[in-house]
């Protein structure tokens, strides 16, 4: 017969140990680390910032709208037949949400383009929402944009919640959803999003 003790007594000693070791009380659970979103182009990424004019000459900047209104960033142009298909439908939605804190931006691809040529048809398609002007660029290389329209929802905490070359399915319906949300930044768990 052995001197030692056996596996299983050492294993019973071992947990006994361990349960002693333990607090009297109820343990608390640890809290996760939090992550804020990363500056980005991407569904989930806090969206990169511009500032642009419109065609009054007004400057508009996306990060003073963060934490206060919901944002839809269209990328057009007066030649982009799908982008001219779109606009009854974001006349309407920014006509019944702006009062809730929807703005929608549209963004100029400037490419075969003027400033007068753009302001006439913005006129005679009756354009409810600022009209940008990306002189050189810029913003439109930022975004990656390579096809138009492209649209990018994003919510009051700045993040991106929809990219994508047409408007999102149940497009009302994540509007209402993202404007009944504060805008306080998403972290760690993210934000609900939608791909494209």
């Amino acid at each position: 017969m052995s001197t030692h003790p056996s596996r299983f007594a050492r294993v019973v000693v071992g947990g006994a140990l361990a349960l002693a070791l333990l607090p009297a009380g109820p343990l608390d659970a640890q809290k996760m680390p939090t992550l804020e979103p990363l500056p980005g182009r991407r569904v989930g990424d806090l969206a990169l910032d511009f500032t642009l004019k419109d065609l009054n000459n007004q400057t508009h900047r996306l990060k003073d709208m963060r934490g206060k209104q919901v944002v839809h960033v269209v990328f057009w142009a007066t030649w982009c037949v799908p982008c001219l298909q779109e606009i009854p439908t974001l006349r309407a939605v920014r006509e019944k949400y702006h009062d809730r804190g929807l703005e929608i931006l549209g963004i100029v691809i400037n490419l075969s383009q003027t400033v007068d040529g753009v302001r006439a048809a913005a006129r005679d398609l009756k354009l409810n929402y600022p009209i940008l002007w990306d002189d050189g660029g810029e913003v439109q290389d930022r975004y990656g944009v390579s096809s138009i329209p492209q649209n990018v929802l994003i919510g009051r905490d700045g993040v991106i919640r929809y990219t994508g070359t047409s408007l999102p399915r149940n497009y009302e319906t994540l509007l209402d959803s993202l404007l009944k949300e504060d805008g306080a930044a998403r972290t760690a768990g993210r934000s609900p999003a939608v791909a494209h």
